[in-house]
């Protein structure tokens, strides 16, 4: 398998990934060309066919994410990486499924499922453990939120993501009540596990991390919450303040409305959560960049564009 994180400048590449991204666009001039965005195992990396683009674009617009063939070249353009394409093609079809393309978490599914099930046994109110309780031990939940990513690119962007970062915010939900023993722990370990429910629907696995058809029109934070809603009401006597404060949490741990909030973290839980949240995220996310993106023999990783820097 071709290992995107070991592509240098100049490599020649031949092989097998699969398509997650295929967009025909046109130059200043008028000339068509093809943008895909490719992924296996190892990594994802942008690559670009100068000719023959409407030809191959035709070939691949069977299925949104499919395996193809490829011939090209690692070229740096704009501080970035990518593959400048000689050839295209969808593979034959006796090629491995999309499941051995798709990067996976480096945890062991089991010992994850089983610091879930520890997590929370911790909680002390009766009705957050029963409903995370309701919540995890659904089968058609857990199916979804088990394998799913946690984001498309920017961090735990691979099979069982979803799952290591909840885990993480979980265990940052502690050490930070021991910090400040004012916070409720309980409703933070709650809103560490269920921030993110809604990916679990949002962005799919078998479809090559893309976003599903009520993940673009609904998105992750709603599909959440509706969740939520459904199993509260399942619950007797839940209390209402208990479930506005859980919502809450879901609802404001992005931090800001410019990145998708509904509201702004308005309690200490809440914004407890979103800059643990925000911390996971960034950290995760650029050791990552640092282990593919920093070249052998080089201090400095390329430019990250999201971020707006250099990291070393």
């Amino acid at each position: 398998m071709l290992d995107v994180k070991r592509f240098k400048e100049q490599d020649q590449i031949k092989g097998q990934m699969l398509v997650t991204e295929k967009n025909l666009q046109t130059t200043k001039d008028g000339k068509p060309f093809l943008r895909l965005q490719l992924m296996n195992r190892t990594g994802s990396i942008e690559a670009v066919l100068w000719n023959n683009a409407e030809e191959a674009y035709q070939l691949l617009r069977g299925s949104p994410q499919q395996v193809v063939d490829l011939k090209g070249v690692v070229v740096v353009y704009q501080q970035e990486r990518r593959i400048r394409l000689h050839s295209v093609s969808p593979a034959p079809e006796q090629t491995a499924g999309l499941e051995e393309f798709l990067p996976t978490s480096a945890r062991d599914p089991g010992d994850m499922a089983d610091e879930l099930r520890r997590t929370i046994r911790k909680v002390g109110n009766p009705f957050l453990r029963r409903l995370l309780e309701s919540i995890f031990r659904d089968p058609e939940i857990w199916e979804a939120f088990r394998n799913a990513p946690a984001a498309k690119r920017m961090h735990h962007a691979y099979r069982g993501g979803l799952l290591e970062h909840s885990l993480s915010l979980a265990r940052l939900a502690q050490l930070a009540h021991k910090n400040y023993p004012f916070l409720d722990q309980d409703l933070l370990l709650a809103g560490a596990l269920l921030h993110d429910l809604g990916k679990a629907w949002e962005l799919r696995a078998d479809l090559g991390f893309d976003y599903s058809h009520d993940g673009r029109l609904i998105g992750h934070i709603l599909l959440g919450i509706e969740t939520l809603q459904r199993k509260i009401g399942g619950i007797p006597e839940f209390p209402p303040s208990l479930a506005s404060s859980l919502k809450h949490l879901v609802i404001s741990h992005h931090g800001e409305m410019e990145f998708g909030s509904p509201k702004h973290p308005m309690t200490l839980e809440a914004i407890c959560l979103h800059g643990l949240d925000d911390l996971d995220a960034k950290l995760c996310g650029v050791h990552d960049f640092l282990r593919t993106e920093a070249a052998p023999g080089k201090r400095w990783t390329a430019f990250h564009r999201v971020h707006q820097r250099y990291f070393c």
